[in-house]
């Protein structure tokens, strides 16, 4: 069975999900991502949502402190950073757009 690398993690290539626009950079352990794919940070780059594609849980690479930029956040009035906590396997807005 053929593996894709999709943002660091190794899928099965029949079954990796859809990442939309998300990028992301290893070296400065960073997401880039536009506004309409903020709800796939908590819907499918989570630990517990991950396992569900991932062959080895192991292989999940994010952990505490990684952040996620927004780069259309002011035209499309969102949020404009989110980090990973690896305890609650969960993204949270941390600047939020006023």
């Amino acid at each position: 069975m053929n593996k894709e690398n999709k943002l660091g993690m190794l899928f099965n290539e029949s079954t990796a999900p859809d990442f939309g626009n998300i990028e992301w950079n290893s070296s400065r352990r960073v997401l880039f991502l536009l506004a309409e794919d903020i709800p796939k940070l908590n819907a499918m780059l989570t630990k517990t949502a991950a396992a569900l594609y991932l062959d080895n849980i192991s292989s999940f690479t994010f952990r505490t402190g990684d952040t996620a930029y927004v780069l259309d956040w002011l035209s499309e009035e969102t949020g404009s950073m989110y980090v990973y906590h690896s305890s609650t396997d969960h993204w949270y807005e941390t600047i939020p757009n006023e």
